[in-house]
Formats: C-alpha cells, sequence, structure tokens
C-alpha cells in the first residue's frame, strides 16, 4: 500500500511548510509591530500595522493547529486515561478523535460559507482590504484540523486493534497499514 505512505508523507511535509510559513508570519509581525513602536516615538504612527497585526493574530493559530495535533504537543487532560489498559486509552482517544473530526468539520463548513459571503465585501477600514481572503483562514485551518483529526482516528483504531499505545509517529503509522 503505497498511495497512504505517500499521501502520509506528503501530508507532513505540507504542514510543516505551513509551520514555516506561519514562523515567517510572526516573525513578520513582530517587524512590523516594531516600526509601529519607532515611528510612534518619532511622531509618525503608521495606519496600516494594527489592521495587519490583527489579520495575522487571526492567521497563525489556524495555520498551525494541525501541525500541533500531529505533534500531540496540545493541552491534554489524561490523568484517568493514564491509569487505563492500553486498549482502553486507544479506544478513548479513537472517539476523541472522530468527536474532533465532526466539530472540525462543522467549523470548516461554516468558515467556508463565511468566506464565500463575504467575497467582494472591504474591510471598513483605512486599508479597504478585501475581506473574504482574510477570512477564508479559517476554512482553510479547519480543513488541515479535521484531516489531522481523522488520520489520529485511524491511528487510535489500529492502536486500539493490535492492543498497544504507541507514540504518534508517521513510522509506526505508516507500518500499521
Amino acid at each position: 500500500m503505497k498511495s497512504p505512505r505517500t499521501f502520509l508523507r506528503t501530508w507532513n511535509r505540507l504542514l510543516e511548510a505551513i509551520m514555516v510559513l506561519a514562523g515567517v508570519l510572526l516573525w513578520g509581525q513582530m517587524v512590523i509591530v516594531n516600526i509601529e513602536i519607532c515611528s510612534r516615538y518619532f511622531g509618525r504612527p503608521t495606519i496600516w500595522v494594527a489592521e495587519i497585526s490583527s489579520i495575522l493574530i487571526l492567521w497563525i493559530p489556524f495555520m498551525i493547529g494541525g501541525w500541533v495535533l500531529r505533534r500531540e504537543a496540545h493541552v491534554k487532560m489524561d490523568l484517568l486515561l493514564e491509569h487505563l489498559n492500553p486498549r482502553s486509552q486507544a479506544l478513548i482517544n479513537f472517539i476523541t478523535s472522530l468527536i474532533g473530526v465532526i466539530v472540525m468539520l462543522i467549523v470548516t463548513v461554516a468558515g467556508f460559507i463565511t468566506a464565500v459571503y463575504w467575497i467582494g465585501n472591504k474591510t471598513p477600514t483605512m486599508l479597504m482590504l478585501p475581506r473574504s481572503p482574510i477570512i477564508a483562514i479559517i476554512f482553510v485551518g479547519s480543513l488541515l484540523f479535521t484531516i489531522q483529526f481523522f488520520i489520529r482516528a485511524l491511528e487510535n483504531l489500529n492502536q486500539w486493534r493490535s492492543g498497544q499505545v504507541r507514540e504518534m509517529s508517521l513510522d509506526k503509522f505508516e507500518s500499521s497499514l
């Protein structure tokens, strides 16, 4: 089965590339905020930094959600879960991953509908930026999150079937395919 492995490798590279882009945007945000601070100090404040910065504050978390989930780097409440046997842990993780798929699918659809709704409209600010591309990150980020939850659900299903809890990694998931 070469197709799932190829998909997972491509998927992981995509998430890594998006994470790098999010890091660049974060650095860019820090630079423009510092430019604004210096500009205000010299009596020449900008009109664009606050708006661009607020857009980046929206974009960055939506861009990295799938990457964080893939790394299992999110906050978890697993005090009780750790006391269960490996099969029960995998089953609960599978169920919660399916719930995550459903919830994020709803957010994805809502993000798509909202982005389509705002096509052609502009922000009521000095820059008058188009709203749809700004809002579209909700759709894109939620879609990435949904796909990663689905991958996580499949991995937990495989762990439940085998009765072993393993670290979430590409190599171990691929070997179970």
